[in-house]
């Protein structure tokens, strides 16, 4: 077990260490022709008794309307671990509504915990400070093969798990 956790954490590691050099400089402020960005990681507790989930994404949009991201997220009850590539970021006001195809799952559960489904997640950036509101995130849902993109927009808010030991960044 020790091994399979080191392997996540250095999954992690290069993942964030991604997620920071894409937002070096890429700052919606920064005129380089990013228009929206969101990136985060830390851990959730859900169910009963609580499930302990680790996760870590980054998406970014630029000015021709293309986004380009990765979601890790690591369900360490069920001992599952997806990659997924986001292909859409919808940001409004601190919410981030993020999606798209699942590229490694192991291990695979058909129908919905497959390589090639859609997923769709939402964040709340909440600022910063630890006596602050703490940022949130919802669950990862995932769609059937057979199902259409939902792409993500038009959902509303739905992010309301607390996220412990991270944070989350919405431009």
């Amino acid at each position: 077990m020790n091994r399979k956790l080191g392997y996540f954490g250095l999954s992690v590691v290069c993942i964030v260490t991604a997620a920071l050099m894409l937002s070096v400089g890429n700052s919606p402020a920064s005129g380089d022709g990013i228009v929206a960005l969101a990136n985060g990681s830390g851990q959730i507790h859900v169910g009963s008794p609580p499930e302990l989930r680790t996760f870590t994404f980054t998406a970014q949009t630029d000015s021709s309307g293309t986004t380009r991201g990765q979601q890790e997220i690591f369900n360490r009850s069920a001992g599952r671990r997806s990659h997924a590539e986001l292909d859409c970021l919808s940001v409004s006001g601190n919410v981030a509504t993020m999606g798209g195809v699942v590229t490694q799952i192991d291990p695979s559960t058909p129908p919905f915990f497959v390589v090639g489904n859609f997923i769709l997640f939402q964040v709340i950036d909440n600022g910063h400070g630890q006596s602050g509101t703490p940022d949130e995130i919802s669950l990862t849902f995932f769609f059937s093969t057979g199902s259409s993109n939902p792409g993500c927009t038009g959902f509303g808010t739905f992010a309301n798990i607390p996220v412990e030991h991270g944070n989350v960044t919405v431009h």
